[in-house]
């Protein structure tokens, strides 16, 4: 029967051997331990201790090709999940800067312009309007104002038509005229007639108009000239018509017109 200790002393004896290489040594370590294990089981494993081996060490070949690229390939399969992890970052967001404001171009302010002012043009002179009277106060209302251009007077020369008439009939007999020249009452002494009028002119003309009295004036026609219709007693019966001369003014022949209410 073969002891444990002899056992153990072959075995660090194989250990000691010199080795011829390493696959022949492996295989001495591994059938020894084989052995011991089959020995205990059998007899042994009753009386005595089962000791603790230390196992031998083996020898694995690096390989020289092909080393390389698989621990590169680790490598990379380490460093893959880093770079997804770094891809699945939200992205940062990015500062825009808002682009500059157009500046509006000054614009050329119009210089003003002259406005030419028109000229002043003489406006004909027109004789004034009668002065208005209550009509109640007079039995005649003034129809007519005019005054007409002569060439058959002389300067400084002024004649005076008067026609009063009423509805019913022709002219109206015994009616006079008051004539004021700048403030100066002048005399007249003609009445009118009564029955069919005549013509201030014989020729047919513009100017032409119904008369039943007329009256001339010689002195400086220049100034203000006020006519009234009056009775026989001087009281006046209808309103008075102004009239305004020029010292060479050729309209210089007057006339009035009333009629009876």
């Amino acid at each position: 029967m073969i002891c444990p200790d002899q056992l153990a002393g072959d075995a660090d004896a194989a250990q000691q051997s010199p080795r011829r290489s390493w696959q022949s040594a492996n295989r001495w370590g591994v059938l020894a331990i084989l052995l011991a294990v089959m020995w205990f089981s059998s007899g042994c494993g009753d009386e005595l201790a089962t000791p603790t081996r230390t196992p031998v060490p083996t020898w694995t070949p690096t390989p020289v090709n092909g080393a390389a690229p698989a621990a590169q390939a680790q490598q990379v399969a380490q460093a893959q999940p880093a770079t997804a992890t770094e891809a699945s970052a939200p992205p940062t967001a990015t500062f825009t800067p808002e682009p500059p404001t157009a500046t509006q171009a000054p614009t050329d302010t119009p210089l003003p312009t002259d406005t030419p002012t028109p000229a002043i043009t003489d406006t004909p002179t027109e004789p004034p309007p009668p002065t208005p009277t209550p009509t109640s106060a007079f039995q005649f209302q003034l129809e007519a104002a005019e005054k007409f251009p002569t060439d058959s007077l002389a300067v400084n020369v002024v004649r005076i038509y008067l026609y009063v008439y009423s509805p019913a009939e022709f002219g109206l007999p015994g009616y006079r005229l008051s004539v004021i020249h700048n403030g100066t009452p002048l005399t007249v002494d003609e009445v009118s007639t009564g029955g069919l009028p005549d013509p201030t002119r014989l020729e047919p003309s513009p100017y032409t108009r119904f008369t039943n009295l007329n009256v001339v004036f010689v002195e400086p026609q220049a100034g203000r000239w006020e006519i009234q219709l009056i009775d026989n007693q001087g009281n006046g019966v209808g309103p008075v018509a102004p009239f305004d001369l020029t010292a060479d003014e050729r309209t210089r022949e007057l006339y009035v017109r009333y009629k009876q209410k």
